[in-house]
């Protein structure tokens, strides 16, 4: 849980001035969405000019979120440079490596001295003049929940909307094995608030389109299984992007179908990010570590859930990422 020092630095920086600028790493998930519509809501009933500004647009399974709430900008140098520059406090949610940042990273590295991260990830060294960082949390909703009752605001439905959605999307809707008793108690206080967990499951997960469902059948014909079976991984083209129509569609999830296999251990989806880069989603049962695994390529993450960027050719990475994997499902 959050220390009292660190509610009190929340409290502080919130009186430099109204103006907060909210970001995130690029991609946001439900965490990272929920975390900034959560806290946005708090900001702007305090009366503060509260702007969200990410990397890149929200996906659209999460857009129901954004009703009612300040609108999530799409990073443009143009408009945004000087927004950020200016603000009396930057705040950056669910990340804290400026790798992860995307086309946002310059600009937030030269207002590090005005920014406050707030992360739930284990971190390597960072140059935010502010941290609010417990990797003991399964989710940065968590985190953003504690900050605001304890500043005194209210859970009106719509907040505990955004911060269920963080908290049940980073725990695989209570799967994982990050899912604390305590996750459970914040979900309790979410839902009595008037949170319907079957709807929101239904707007993130049952709302697949015909372009996304097409991908995923290319995708899984092509199916490799290494390791007598415990790594199965998925390579997705940008080639098979542009035949299913399935641009901009959220892949992570693909994982999923890998995992449900019996013996496979570890899950992982290779996109191909033209012109140069690989989007790499790793996946894990038990006590396999993938988050190791994705920093040996400069990714990072969570032990059964991580990430990786990385600068290259599709199947060189893909071969290089796989055999690591295998050798870890090997030890």
């Amino acid at each position: 849980m959050i220390s009292s020092r660190h509610h009190e630095l929340f409290r502080e920086l919130l009186d430099r001035g109204p103006s907060i600028v909210l970001t995130t790493h690029m991609n946001p998930d439900g965490d990272a969405l929920g975390s900034q519509i959560a806290l946005a809501r708090f900001l702007a009933s305090r009366g503060l000019d509260v702007r969200i500004v990410n990397s890149d647009p929200s996906p659209e399974n999460l857009r129901f979120l954004e009703e009612g709430a300040p609108e999530v900008e799409t990073f443009d140098p143009s408009r945004h440079t000087e927004a950020l520059s200016t603000a009396d406090l930057v705040i950056l949610l669910d990340n804290s490596a400026p790798d992860r940042l995307g086309v946002m990273e310059g600009v937030m590295r030269d207002a590090a001295d005005n920014v406050l991260c707030i992360d739930h990830h284990p971190t390597r060294e960072t140059p935010w003049a502010h941290e609010i960082l417990d990797d003991s949390e399964c989710a940065t909703a968590c985190m953003v929940h504690d900050l605001i009752v304890d500043a005194g605001m209210p859970l009106d439905h719509a907040t505990a909307e955004a911060l269920f959605v963080g908290l049940a999307t980073d725990t695989g809707f209570f799967r994982f094995n990050s899912t604390t008793s305590r996750a459970f108690e914040i979900a309790a206080v979410l839902m009595r608030a008037g949170v319907n967990p079957a709807g929101c499951y239904q707007e993130i997960y049952e709302r697949n389109s015909p372009t996304f469902t097409r991908l995923l059948g290319e995708g899984l014909a092509a199916m490799r299984l290494d390791a007598d079976g415990r790594v199965a991984s998925i390579r997705v083209t940008q080639a098979m992007v542009d035949r299913s129509g399935a641009e901009g569609e959220d892949t992570s999830e693909m994982t999923t179908a890998l995992l449900a296999m019996d013996r496979v251990r570890i899950a992982i989806l290779f996109r191909e990010v033209p012109p140069d880069q690989v989007k790499v989603s790793l996946r894990s049962k038990g006590n396999l570590d993938v988050r190791a695994l994705a920093m040996q390529f400069g990714g990072g993450g969570h032990r059964n859930a991580s990430g990786i960027v990385a600068t290259g050719e599709l199947d060189g990475i893909a071969d290089e990422v796989i055999a690591k994997a295998s050798e870890l499902v090997r030890e």
